[in-house]
Parts: C-alpha cells; structure tokens; sequence
C-alpha cells in the first residue's frame, strides 16, 4: 500500500507495531485461526508460530520474508477494513464479514481469499468500496 496513503488516510491496524512487526495472537483471534491454520497460512512451521505466540514480544517479525510480506499486507486490509466501518464494528462483526460471501468477490468469503494468500483482489474490492463511500 503507498505509505503516503497509508500514513494520511487510513487508521492504523491495531495488529500492525509500531515498529514493525505483527501481533501474531491478536490476529489469530480476529481471523479465528489456531497456531496449525496460520502457520499454513504464513508458510510456516506450527513449531515457528507457536515460538512466536510464546514471544514475550506483543509484536513480532517471522524470520522469513514471505511471512512478514504476507502480515504486511494483511495488516493493509485490516486498515481497510476499518477505514471503509470507521472503526465503529466490533470483530465479531468484522468476523462475520470475513465468512461471508462477497459479491465483490466472486461470491468468495474473504477468509478464503486470507488462506489462500490471494489479497490483491480483497484490497482491491474494499478500496473500491472506500473510494464509492467517498463519492470517487
């Protein structure tokens, strides 16, 4: 995401340190994974999850590229998200959106698109849907 944007206009994602890095366990709830689905998810060992969620560290970096690319970006829709509800959703309602299929999508849930490692098109559709909330 262009940092110009990102830094102006979009609220930060509370999973996102300020520093780098993620918060591993506050993702997990939000996107309701255990340490065996995003370990898949991140390309992971369930071994290398679990030390990272063990990590005194409230925010932390994978060792592998990939995996820290991949929680940049899902950090970017996270940011989305709550710049399309204002932050005015609760997760619950925020989880629901993510099992839900979306026409947007191809009547694909967003959480699919997450385990797929496939969010171009779902940062595409919500910065679709901001920019039509903003009269662009």
């Amino acid at each position: 995401m262009e940092p110009a944007l990102q830094n102006k206009m979009l609220p930060r994602s509370p999973y996102r340190g300020p520093q780098g890095g993620a918060d591993l366990s506050g993702l997990c709830t939000l996107l309701e994974f255990d340490q065996s689905t995003l370990a898949k998810t991140l390309g992971v060992s369930r071994q290398a999850v679990s030390q990272q969620l063990k990590s005194k560290r409230h925010f932390v970096r994978p060792k592998t590229l990939a995996a820290r690319e991949f929680l940049d970006e899902l950090n970017d829709v996270v940011a989305l998200l709550l710049a399309l509800t204002d932050g005015s959703n609760s997760d619950e309602e925020i989880r629901l959106w993510l099992r839900s299929p979306n026409k947007a999508l191809g009547l694909k849930a967003p959480i699919d698109l997450v385990k797929a490692r496939n969010l171009a098109p779902l940062k595409r559709a919500l910065m679709d849907a901001i920019t039509a909330a903003h009269g662009g």
